[in-house]
C-alpha cells in the first residue's frame, strides 16, 4: 500500500459525511460547492447533488442527476439483503409512508441498500416530474414501484391520473 493511500481515503469519507451533514442542515450552497469538486461516477454524489437541485427547483437539472446515479449503480455489486421478518416488514412499511428519499446518502448507504437507494431514485425522480406537470411521464416512474406503498408514490399517481382525466 503506498503511503498516505489510506489516508486520502479516510479524508474522502469524512467530506463525504460531512456533504450529508450539509445536506442535512439544509446548507445546500455549501454541499453543492464540495459535490462538484466530487469524482464522476459515485452514485451517492449525483444523487446528493440532484437533491440540491430539487431543493432550488431545478427539476430537469435533477432528473438529469438521478439518471448519472441511476447508470452509475448499474455497474455496482448490491449487497442489500432484506431480513425476512415481521418487524422489519413493519418498520419498512411505516418508513414508506416518510419522504425519506430526500435524506442524502453516502457510498455506504448505497452499497449496504442498493434496493433502497434505487426506489429513493424512482421517488424523487417522480417528484420532480410532478413538479414540471408531465403527468405521464409521472405515471410512467411511479407505476413500477406502486406495489411498496411509498406515500409519495401513492399521491403522485392519484394526482396525475386525475390530471389526465379532466384532460
Amino acid at each position: 500500500m503506498l503511503l498516505g493511500a489510506n489516508n486520502t481515503h479516510q479524508q474522502h469519507n469524512s467530506e463525504e459525511a460531512f456533504i450529508v451533514q450539509l445536506i442535512n442542515h439544509e446548507r445546500y450552497t455549501e454541499a453543492y460547492g464540495l459535490l462538484l469538486k466530487e469524482q464522476p461516477g459515485n452514485p451517492a454524489t449525483y444523487f446528493n447533488t440532484a437533491l440540491c437541485l430539487y431543493w432550488v427547483q431545478n427539476y430537469s437539472a435533477a432528473l438529469q442527476f438521478l439518471d448519472k446515479a441511476d447508470m452509475a449503480l448499474q455497474g455496482m455489486a448490491n449487497l442489500s439483503a432484506q431480513p425476512p421478518d415481521a418487524v422489519y416488514q413493519s418498520i419498512i412499511n411505516k418508513q414508506n409512508q416518510t419522504n425519506d428519499h430526500f435524506i442524502p446518502v453516502d457510498k455506504k448507504y448505497v452499497l449496504l441498500f442498493g434496493n433502497r437507494f434505487r426506489d429513493a431514485i424512482v421517488r424523487l425522480k417522480t417528484d420532480c416530474w410532478l413538479q414540471l406537470n408531465e403527468w405521464g411521464r409521472v405515471i410512467e416512474t411511479a407505476t413500477p414501484l406502486r406495489h411498496k406503498n411509498y406515500g409519495n408514490i401513492t399521491y403522485a399517481l392519484q394526482t396525475a391520473q386525475n390530471k389526465l382525466s379532466q384532460s
